[in-house]
Order: C-alpha cells, then structure tokens, then sequence
C-alpha cells in the first residue's frame, strides 16, 4: 500500500515539475505573440490650456511559458507629444521586457499638447510598436492637435458654431434607427466639419440643414492637412465616409464644398415625399460616388458633382429626382473604366432575380454629363418588354458625351453630343467655362434658374452646366 502511495505522489510531482518547466519555458516561435487590452487610444478630451492627460492599456501573454518582447518604442521617439510608461518606467524605448505565463504588464500614455498652436494638425498621431518573436504589432495613438468640437460616435442636434472646427470620430448621427429620429442639426455658413477615417455625418429620418454662403461656405473633408509623403493631402480619396440620408426629413445643403469621402452625398430610402435640396454644392474627389441616391429624393441645382475614382453620379433605384443646371465632369487622374453619370432602375437580389425599382421622375436639364472618358453615361433602364411600362427619365437641353446615338425621343431632348466643353483646369478642379467653350448659350431660353453657383446672373440663353461664362 506504502509502495502504491509513493508511486502516486511521485508521479504526481513529475507532472508538476513538467507543468512547472513547460511554463518557465522561453516562448520562441513566431507563432507566439502578443494581446493587447485595445488597438487604439483616442485622447477625445478638449483642451483649452497646455494640458497633459493619461490613459492606459495592457498587454497580455496567454501561453503556458514565458513571452519575451523584444523592444516596445515610440515611433517618433523623442519627436512625440506622446510619452509611454510600461509597468512603471518611463520613456520612449523599451527592450526585452519578459511576461511570465498568464501575466499582463500595464502601458500608460501620456500627451501635453497646446490645442492654440495653430500650425498643428488637427489630429496628432504617433505608434507604440512592439516586436515579439519578428512579429510587429502596433497601437495607435490620437489625440487632438487644436481646439475644436469633437463628435465621437455621438447623437448630435441644435446647431454646429462655426467658431471652431468640428471633427467627426466614428459617426455623428442626426437621428439613429431604435434610438432616436425626428431631429434637425444647422450648420451656421463658414464651419468646418472634419471627418476621420471611415467617419460620417448620418441623417436618419432627421433633418440636416446647412447654410453657407457664396463667401462664407460651409465645408466638409478630411481631418488629416498635412500633406502624405508622396501626395498632398487633397489628393487621396476616401479618407471618411461623408454625408449618409437614410430616409431624411425636408433637408437642404447650401454653398457647400464636400471633398476626399468614399461617397461625397448619399441619399437613401424615400421618407413621406420628403427631399434632399442641393443648391450651389460642390463635391469632389470621391473614392466610390460624389453623390449616390438609391430610391431617394433629391432636387439639386446649380451644383458641381467633379473628379471621382469611380462615379461623378449614380443615380438608381427610384425616387423622385431633378438636376438643373449640374455639372457631372468626371476628369479622375487615375485609371477609370467607369462612367461619369450612371442612370439605373433596377438592382438584382442576392439570388440573381431583378427587382425593378421605377423612378417616379427623373428629369435632368441643363446639365452636363463630360469627362476624360469616351462613354461618360450609362442610362441601365428595363425594356417596356420586361416591366409593361416605359422607363421614365428624360435629359432636357443637356450636353452628353458619349459613343451611343441620343435619338432615341423621347428621353433625349434638345441634347447635344460630344461638345468641346473647355473647362479652366478640370485636373484641379476648376470647371469653370472658357471662351471657348461649346456649352455657352445653349440653355433653355424658359429656364426659371436666373443664377450661376457663384451667384452670377444668368443671360438668355443660358449656359449648359452650373457655371455661367463672363
């Protein structure tokens, strides 16, 4: 009986001791790596002195052995306005820190920044990065570089000062499906509304009035100034998601310029006839659409719809629509296969079948459908065939560049084809008319549009597009 119990114990301190060596050994592989408690550490706090405040996180080692990492650093090192403290010491630079099995070290971050040093960016960045058996890991650190309004995943009503910036992180949200909705947001002429990646203004059965003025506009971009090391910052599409309707109340954005979002303008899902109104807007440098309506209501006059990776405009999938006197020019830099202007009234499920979506109106006039491309429309329309009804658009006095004929009355009419449109410098931006451009006097002589986005009368006949030529 002795000998059994002995036995027992003995093996039961092998095991043990195996347990204990298995977990005092140096964990070498590159399969083993680090966990942190968070990937990002956003400073939200507004500053109104030089100030300093801290945050922590941790980082963990789940293993049955021992974690080496081999340095934990700054980026910018010294040039940080961030500090790092890891488990008590502080500094920048940080070698061979060991984590036993199951244990955690503490990293505390610190900033001091003047928010009234006007020359910096808004946004302050930097990056913890560690290295863990040859694997790079990063943090990343903000903080905000000036003083503004700052809108963090936040519900948002009454109305945006334009006294300082504001900067949207993660969604400012004018209504919110199951929590709120009903809302109006003003936005006084001269804000500046900055979004960070993936940031977007959403307007859900809420209203969002805007109201800039021709010298004093309202707008809309990136929260990154500084250039990138190749490109300026101006250059680089989709760095936040833009402005989403999603079945808004009456809205209206007036002398506004929205530039570098995914989708400059979406308009999504009618709400009781209500209508997004669009007057003298300018947006640019979109990575998927300047404006996109699914089954959206919008009326826009005399407004810019630019340069775009991909879609100066998609219209599609019903609503109720009206361009007068628009610009879609479409002059991307880049390699586009896509066109300027897409016409859709249709979109297929995810089994393949085709939902028709019929346009209760859909009238452009006026307008100007050009860019660097051969074939700058698609009008994708079902056949009578298909649907037993017509689709239900027309272009009216417009300017088409395109290889297919437009003779097929009535959706075409009064329009012309492939013209010489001679804008200042389209690259940079600058659709206004030369004096030698074919669009001038063309208009229709009964347009009710007596002025130009930049407030300029309008002759008889008018200009083709939203710039009147003087």
């Amino acid at each position: 009986m002795r000998t059994k119990l002995y036995i027992y114990f003995l093996a039961l301190t092998v095991i043990f001791t195996l347990q204990q060596c298995r977990k005092n050994q140096h964990l070498t592989g590159s399969q083993y790596q680090i966990e942190t408690s968070s990937d990002t550490i956003l400073f939200d706090t507004i500053f109104t002195t030089i100030g300093s405040t801290t945050k922590q996180f941790k980082c963990y080692n789940n293993y049955n052995g021992i974690l080496t990492i081999s340095s934990i650093h700054l980026e910018q090192e010294t040039n940080s306005p961030f500090r790092i403290n890891v488990d008590g010491v502080s500094g920048v630079h940080f070698e061979n820190i060991e984590l036993l099995p199951g244990d955690s070290a503490y990293i505390f971050v610190e900033v001091t920044i003047d928010p009234n040093e006007q020359n910096l960016p808004l946004i302050v960045e930097d990056r913890i990065l560690f290295n863990t058996n040859g694997n790079e890991y990063q943090v990343i650190l903000n903080a905000w570089g000036q003083d503004a309004y700052f809108h963090v995943n936040e519900l948002v009503e009454g109305q945006w000062l334009n006294d300082k910036p504001h900067v949207i992180y993660g969604i400012a949200a004018v209504g919110y499906p199951n929590l709120d909705s009903g809302k109006t947001l003003v936005i006084q002429e001269g804000t500046q509304i900055h979004g960070h990646a993936n940031a977007a203004l959403l307007v859900y059965k809420s209203a969002l009035e805007v109201n800039g003025t021709l010298n004093n506009p309202v707008l809309f971009q990136q929260d990154r100034m500084e250039d990138y090391l190749l490109y300026p910052a101006d250059s680089v599409s989709g760095q936040w998601r833009g402005i989403y309707f999603l079945q808004p109340l009456q809205s209206q954005i007036t002398h506004s310029e929205i530039k570098n979002a995914v989708i400059g303008i979406q308009v999504d899902t009618l709400n009781n006839n209500q209508s997004v109104f669009l007057n003298k807007v300018k947006v640019n440098n979109s990575l998927y659409a300047n404006i996109l309506t699914q089954c959206g209501n919008v009326n826009a006059v005399n407004c810019l719809f630019g340069n775009s990776n991909n879609y100066s405009a998609y219209v599609s999938i019903g609503g109720n629509v009206q361009f007068e006197h628009c610009t879609f020019a479409n002059y991307w830099s880049g390699f586009r296969n896509t066109p300027s202007l897409v016409f859709k009234d249709y979109y297929k499920s995810t089994n393949d079948d085709i939902i028709f979506r019929p346009f209760s109106s859909a009238i452009f006039s006026n307008c100007v459908v050009d860019g660097n491309g051969s074939n700058e429309i698609i009008c994708d329309t079902l056949d009578r065939i298909d649907t037993g009804i017509d689709p239900n658009f027309i272009f009216n006095y417009c300017s088409i560049k395109t290889e297919d004929t437009l003779s097929n009355s009535p959706f075409f009419t009064n329009c012309f084809q492939n013209l010489n449109t001679y804008f200042v410098n389209p690259q940079e931006w600058n659709f206004e008319l030369t004096d030698s451009s074919n669009l001038i006097d063309l208009g229709n002589v009964n347009s009710t549009v007596i002025e130009d986005i930049l407030e300029r009368s309008r002759n008889i006949p008018n200009d083709l597009g939203c710039y009147e030529y003087f």
